[in-house]
């Protein structure tokens, strides 16, 4: 089960690199996952740049298995919130929870978690930046919806997390924008949104956010070894910081630089 699990960290490590030969349809999960986070739109770790703000990402990525298995565990209808910051100047501030839907098994829980921490152990020093410290798994009651067409998204924690978006039509156009080759674990194309509400609070952590109106983001996904093969997907290529050589600052750092 677990070298199963762990070939799925690919999606995190991989970019352009090809993963140990995995045998047909060791793993497939299917299904949609919606992000939203503090920045502006567009989101710019997509396309590998810096966050807005110095401090980094604060993020909810919401993620459901529709249908799929992980080795022998049925995955069909697992839903998990993973919250945290990431990205940021300083790494020591970083950090990542996971809340799981009460529905699910233990050996979904246990697939989940072994995935997680093949990720995790797949980023190298990558992954203080990425997640920081990992503040462990919550079972909670989590209602996630997706309107006619993949239009409007809701995702809620009650008393905790609540988060609304609709996808994004430009003027004049009937359809919404869309991205591609953008950097994402679960493929590399998503409908950019509008984030009406996005409300976290967490008393046991002590931490909460307003984050309406700022960048989201939905794709649906299908993952499968024949697709993590294929590369381009993950997080492992990721070096939007200084300390992978990258010079570039902060948006909130070219305020008031320009010249008058």
């Amino acid at each position: 089960m677990r070298r199963i699990i762990g070939v799925l960290a690919v999606l995190a490590a991989g970019c352009g690199t090809s993963p140990a030969p995995a045998a047909k349809e060791a793993f497939r999960l299917e299904g949609s996952r919606l992000i939203g986070c503090c920045c502006a739109p567009p989101c710019p770790c997509r396309i590998n740049k810096k966050p807005m703000q110095c401090h980094g990402c604060d993020h909810t990525d919401v993620v459901r298995v529709d249908r799929g298995h992980a080795g022998d565990v049925r995955m069909d209808g697992v839903t998990w919130v993973v919250v945290g910051r990431g990205f940021g100047e300083k790494s020591e501030g970083n950090w990542v929870v996971v809340y799981l839907d009460e529905k699910a098994s233990p050996a979904q829980e246990k697939a989940l978690v072994d995935m997680l921490s093949s990720d995790l152990k797949a980023w190298g020093p990558k992954a203080r930046h990425l997640a920081g410290e990992f503040k462990g798994v919550k079972r909670v009651p989590l209602r996630y919806e997706i309107g006619p067409g993949d239009r409007t998204y809701l995702a809620s924690i009650p008393g905790i997390l609540d988060f609304k978006a609709s996808a994004h039509v430009n003027p004049g156009h009937t359809e919404p924008v869309v991205s591609t080759g953008i950097m994402d674990a679960f493929g590399d194309r998503f409908i950019h949104a509008d984030c009406q509400t996005h409300v976290y609070k967490d008393a046991a952590l002590k931490y909460d956010w307003n984050l309406d109106g700022r960048q989201a983001n939905f794709a649906r996904f299908t993952l499968t070894p024949d697709r993590v093969a294929r590369g381009a997907i993950g997080w492992g290529c990721w070096t939007a910081h200084s300390e992978f050589k990258d010079g570039e600052p902060y948006q909130e750092q070219l305020i008031g630089r320009e010249k008058h």
